[in-house]
């Protein structure tokens, strides 16, 4: 199967392609750069496995919460695919990613991503279903989460070691265990899940679809909007 997995969720963008059993995987922590860097590493992905985009059995990419700048380079990028060569393109959030290998975790999975103002983009799981819907919380809130329960935490996401950091300071006592995603895991992730969507007649994104916010940008906060 031909596969183009794209995360441009935070700072450091992933991408991966995969030709059956051939597989890329490219990270970039370029910071700004983003829109200069995408589509060139796009090409380098591909080109490693040997895939043109004419070939491709469908894409998938982080849908968000995350960097509001990086998930719209995703989507125009996908987007662009989408309607080149017809392929479909299959989505899945950043919580949901970040939290999936640790569905069989004997306790609760929280997944933290930095949204900046001292509060996260944040989820809780057990046994891979939601049991805190993802919110942009802070500190306090995800507190609360905490104390629903006595059963052990594993902490994960990008920002996890940042997430876990606070709540030690916060006096949280619950057991905590901290797991910091990996570039190349959420890019493995992905890869699985297009796979299974496409073997499973899995519903893709329709052409209208965009990025998933739990927030409002700042123009949208200035404006009122």
């Amino acid at each position: 199967m031909k596969i183009l997995a794209i995360d441009t969720a935070i700072s450091c963008i992933t991408l991966a392609a995969q030709n059956d059993d051939k597989t890329a995987v490219l990270s970039l922590d370029v910071g700004m750069h983003q829109s200069e860097k995408l589509l060139p590493a796009i090409s380098y992905v591909l080109e490693q496995v040997q895939i043109d985009t004419t070939e491709l059995d469908c894409c998938i990419l982080i849908e968000g919460p995350g960097s509001f700048t990086g998930l719209r380079l995703g989507f125009a990028a996908v987007k662009a695919l989408q309607l080149a060569v017809q392929c479909p393109v299959y989505g899945m959030t950043s919580l949901d990613a970040y939290a999936l290998p640790y569905q069989t975790w004997n306790g609760r999975v929280l997944v933290g991503i930095d949204a900046k103002k001292q509060r996260y983009y944040a989820a809780m799981y057990t046994n891979g279903s939601v049991t805190n819907q993802p919110a942009d919380a802070d500190i306090n809130t995800i507190i609360t989460w905490i104390t629903q329960g006595t059963d052990p935490i594993l902490i994960t996401g990008p920002d996890a070691i940042q997430l876990h950091e606070t709540l030690i300071q916060a006096g949280v006592a619950t057991s905590l265990t901290c797991f910091p995603s990996t570039y190349q895991t959420t890019a493995g992730i992905l890869l699985q899940r297009a796979e299974y969507l496409m073997k499973n007649d899995g519903e893709p994104l329709s052409v209208y679809a965009g990025p998933v916010y739990l927030r409002k940008s700042e123009a949208e906060e200035k404006h009122g909007i």
